[in-house]
């Protein structure tokens, strides 16, 4: 905006004087011309030249001086900041410089007049932007090569580094990809006018990217990880893009060891993929759909990295150089899936045949480990039972040498237990304490009635699923459901069917299992990919003579798998699952199906499968007592990660006064911050940092950290907590991935509108390089913090006697016209 000037008078004192004296003049000069002999209109025109220019004349005496306020030559600062990121090596599509290139010629090579009066007029600070801003002393140290362009907060800090200097404005050239926050989020306020220039072209140049990418995970054993994700051709019409997935992994190692990096895994040149797909472009702006089903070898947090390329034509030759950047064809996932195992109390009232095959089904699943509590003789009442004189135990153990206080006394059921990590777990039967059962992930009742269990340990299971979030499953037994008399129990209440006291177990024989719409949904019922081949196994499967009649679900409940008679034709609910306060519970009304197996000629491993994929179905949202939650926030200052960990005790309360100890291991490619790496021989490198995580002064239980990522990559984080004695409560692992090139190169074209929001907001506008000398020369005329005022006297300058004398000249023509003197 351009300031305005104004007319003072130095002599104020002399205007009433001269006020008087040039009204006496005009009196006199009007009655000159009376008598004249002229017209009208011509007398006024020669008496207004008269007495403008004595006016003129007059004006002098009052020495009038024209004073005008602008910036101050060097005591104002003005910042000009450059894009540094990555995106400024893309080539645009005519020019054989990249737009760095341009930028440097534009702000170093060529002559600039602007540059120059920039200089005279101000102090001119330089600075260049990537994931931060830094200080330059010349542009020439820009090298383009930064992972981001955190615009947004560039200007912020410039706003905070200058609140109390005098910052007239700002020069910002880039291409308006900013990667930190939408333009709504950020605070202008404090920044004085900003003037872009956008560097790049309109057109779009030709490249493959990666536009987006999820991964999710299920209980699908074949294909517990899926991969999709969004790759963009822009002019390869008639051309194949291939997708390729490799691994890029931390070799796994003890806790107190850390993690170390994967040298044969981290390097993807000479590395065979995980899987690779190829699709052919069908024009010239064309998204293709990508999806990759893998399980991955290792547990707990692993990388994959997705590279997709135009495949090589032997006529165009190299795609590599024909893409405008290749920075945007890689990126990182995360993968978590849990260290340590899954523990699954299975309680049995006799030794059965399902016991047999769920065990021998979950020893080939690593995340579960199965515990068997069986109960091999009931209790009796002692006076029914008659023994040898001084024998208090039960005789079932007779001629074995047992100690009398591991073995059950004469009123005492009788167990077997089966995988305990050690002689004193289950020694007592089934727990009694919230520490010895809140350790499981899930329990599973098989062939067990309600009273087996005290009232103390019917709500310690509710508790178990409601509160702690475990798993509770009830398979289907002779003595299971409503033939247990589970009716009117904390555990009937927490089953998802209703159990009626006139039904039990059905009489009906051969039945078929099918699944229900809502079954087909979920990938860990499913053991085919397709629906067809689907289909075709359960017509395979054997017909099952064992079914518990269950007539209602409750409200909320899911009805997975249903059994249909071969006689009548009816269906009965088979596998129903519901959500139970924060955990989950599920019938599995089938009483046999063990003869799944049985019947399997071609050894399939069906019946395995479909029983790991169950219980990992029952156990997939069970928490643990380290709760990790990442949460990835745009701050004024850039991007940094939230992390906040709850911690619970053996009963899964809060624990308040834990210590806990945050290592942050780093798997990237290269540097684009200021963490020194170490470069292992495997081509990845890798940086470590301590953290200590602060209590939460809002929650119990909750310790929060923040930790700024500055390189792209993954990262790895283990989290140890200790207690005041410094024992080791409980380990977890997390991890998380830093991919600012993907929002660097989301789009290749620049953000104009980004760019113009920005100089509307602060009183700026959109510079072409060609207005450049211009608006530097009309720097001189804007407001700036510090300005100084400059006078000129009027009554000095030639113009005004050339204008007075002139009037006086047109004056004396024209009586001079008319004959007067």
């Amino acid at each position: 905006m351009e300031l305005p000037g104004k007319i003072i008078i130095s002599s104020p004192e002399w205007l009433p004087g001269l006020l008087g004296g040039f009204a006496v003049f005009l009196l006199i000069l009007v009655w000159s011309y009376r008598g004249t002999g002229i017209s009208i209109g011509r007398r006024i025109t020669c008496i207004l030249l008269k007495g403008f220019a004595v006016a003129l004349l007059v004006l002098c005496l009052l020495e009038p001086q024209w004073t005008q306020q602008k910036p101050e030559a060097g005591a104002n600062y003005y910042a000009v900041v450059a894009d540094n990121s990555q995106s400024m090596s893309i080539f645009d599509p005519g020019l054989n410089r990249s737009r760095g290139e341009e930028m440097t010629k534009l702000l170093v090579t060529e002559p600039g007049f602007w540059r120059d009066t920039l200089d005279d007029m101000f102090q001119v600070r330089k600075y260049g932007i990537d994931s931060r801003l830094h200080g330059l002393k010349d542009f020439s140290e820009l090298t383009f090569d930064g992972g981001a362009s955190a615009l947004g907060s560039a200007l912020h800090q410039l706003g905070s580094r200058f609140r109390d200097q005098p910052l007239a404005g700002i020069l910002l050239v880039s291409d308006g990809n900013a990667t930190d926050a939408d333009l709504d989020q950020l605070d202008l306020a404090d920044l004085p006018p900003v003037y872009p220039v956008v560097i790049g072209s309109k057109e779009s140049s030709r490249d493959v990217s990666i536009t987006s990418m999820s991964l999710s995970q299920t209980a699908f054993e074949d294909a517990p990880v899926t991969l999709i994700a969004d790759i963009s051709s822009i002019g390869f019409a008639g051309r194949e893009v291939e997708a390729r997935l490799f691994a890029a992994n931390f070799s796994k190692s003890p806790f107190s060891e850390g993690v170390k990096i994967d040298e044969s895994s981290s390097s993807i040149e000479g590395q065979a993929p995980i899987d690779s797909l190829v699709k052919e472009v069908s024009s010239d702006q064309e998204t293709l759909a990508f999806r990759f089903q893998f399980r991955p070898e290792q547990t707990g947090v692993s990388f994959c990295r997705l590279e997709v390329s135009v495949v090589a034509d032997s006529l165009a030759g190299d795609a590599s150089t024909e893409e405008a950047t290749m920075a945007n064809n890689r990126r990182l996932a995360i993968v978590d899936r849990d260290s340590e195992p899954h523990r699954i109390l299975y309680v049995a009232g006799r030794p059965n045949w399902e016991y047999k095959f769920l065990n021998r089904s979950l020893d080939e699943d690593d995340q579960v480990q199965l515990v068997g509590l069986i109960r091999i003789a009931k209790k009796a009442p002692k006076f029914e039972f008659k023994g040898r004189q001084g024998e208090t135990s039960n005789p079932l153990y007779r001629g074995f040498d047992k100690k009398d206080e591991f073995t059950e006394q004469l009123d005492q059921a009788v167990f077997t237990r089966l995988n305990i990590k050690d002689e004193s777990e289950l020694i007592g039967g089934f727990p009694k304490r919230a520490e010895n059962l809140f350790g499981y992930s899930a329990i599973i009742l098989d062939d067990l009635e309600s009273g087996f269990f005290t009232r103390d340990q019917m709500s310690l299971i509710q508790k178990f699923v409601s509160e702690r979030g475990g798993g509770l499953m009830m398979l289907g037994g002779y003595e299971s459901l409503t033939r247990g008399d589970y009716e009117d129990t904390p555990i009937g209440r927490m089953l998802p069917v209703y159990l009626d006291s006139g039904k039990g177990l059905s009489g009906v024989r051969g039945v078929s299992l099918e699944l229900t719409r809502e079954g087909w949904l979920q990938p860990w019922i499913r053991l085919r990919s397709t629906e067809s081949l689907e289909n075709e196994r359960l017509e395979s499967m054997p017909e099952f003579q064992v079914i518990n009649l269950v007539t209602e679900v409750k409200p909320g409940a899911s009805v997975l798998m249903q059994a249909k008679s071969k006689y009548s034709g009816e269906t009965y609910p088979a596998l129903v699952s519901q959500r139970y306060g924060s955990g989950r519970s599920m019938v599995l009304a089938v009483g046999d199906l063990w003869r799944w197996q049985m019947h399997d000629q071609t050894d399939s491993g069906d019946l395995g499968k479909a029983w790991r994929q169950m219980i990992r179905g029952l156990i997939a949202d069970v928490p643990s007592r380290i709760d990790i939650d990442l949460q990835r926030e745009q701050t004024k200052s850039g991007s940094t990660m939230r992390i906040q960990v709850g911690v619970k005790d053996e009963k899964y309360w809060p624990i308040d006064n834990a210590n806990v100890r945050l290592t942050v291991k780093t798997l990237t490619t290269g540097e684009t911050g200021n963490e020194v790496a170490e470069k292992p021989t495997g081509g990845m490198q890798h940086s470590e940092v301590q953290l200590i995580a602060e209590p939460s002064m809002k929650e119990p239980g909750l310790y929060q950290a923040t930790y700024v990522p500055r390189l792209e990559g993954g990262y790895h984080m283990e989290v140890e907590v200790t207690d005041a004695n410094g024992a080791v409560i409980a380990r977890e692992e997390a991890g998380w991935t830093n991919d600012p090139s993907a929002e660097e190169f989301q789009s290749l074209l620049p953000h104009h509108s980004w760019m113009d929001a920005v100089a509307q907001k602060t009183g700026g506008r959109v510079l072409k390089r060609s207005e450049l000398d211009g608006w530097a020369e009309g720097l001189q005329f804007e407001a700036a913090p510090v300005m100084e005022t400059i006078s000129a006297p009027i009554w000095h300058t030639p113009y005004l006697f050339i204008a007075s004398l002139g009037l006086f000249a047109l004056e004396w023509y024209m009586r001079r016209k008319r004959g007067l003197a």
